[in-house]
């Protein structure tokens, strides 16, 4: 499955940017790219990646294999791996990470146990990612109006 937001819309017909559900694979797995690197690779490939599953351990490391051999036919370069961040910053129903409660209190919309709870997990991904995120700090905002409109 490959969950898409409404605030990334602009960027799937071309997969011109990393979705935030493959950044949360990414993490999973370990593995380090830049857009660049991204772009280097078909839209088909990117595709791929998108709806790769990554669930089980054999699903990871077939994605870091597919991964590796992308990477050495167009980087020409191993892949770049690191420690994998661990799902326990997003994926507990309690307590809410703090960098959530922080962000969505600063505006008064403040996110709620109930709330966070009912998201999936990919969902409180994308929330703590663009928490944390200094890049686009205005994600984080569109995506939990997203997610609260659409009552996940």
């Amino acid at each position: 499955m490959f969950y898409r937001f409404r605030c990334e819309s602009e960027f799937y017909p071309a997969l011109s940017r990393l979705p935030l559900h493959l950044r949360m694979k990414l993490d999973l797995a370990g593995v380090k790219f830049s857009l660049k690197d991204w772009l280097a690779f078909s839209f088909a490939e990117r595709m791929v990646l998108c709806h790769f599953p990554i669930e089980t351990e054999d699903e990871q490391q077939a994605f870091i294999a597919y991964l590796e051999f992308l990477s050495r036919k167009y980087l020409g370069a191993p892949l770049a791996l690191t420690a994998p961040v661990n799902r326990l910053l997003w994926d507990s129903a309690d307590p809410i990470p703090q960098p959530v409660v922080e962000k969505s209190a600063a505006r008064n919309q403040a996110v709620t146990r109930e709330e966070w709870a009912r998201w999936n997990s990919c969902y409180r991904y994308a929330l703590y990612k663009t928490a944390i995120s200094k890049n686009e700090p205005e994600a984080f905002y569109e995506l939990l109006g997203e997610l609260r409109e659409a009552k996940r």
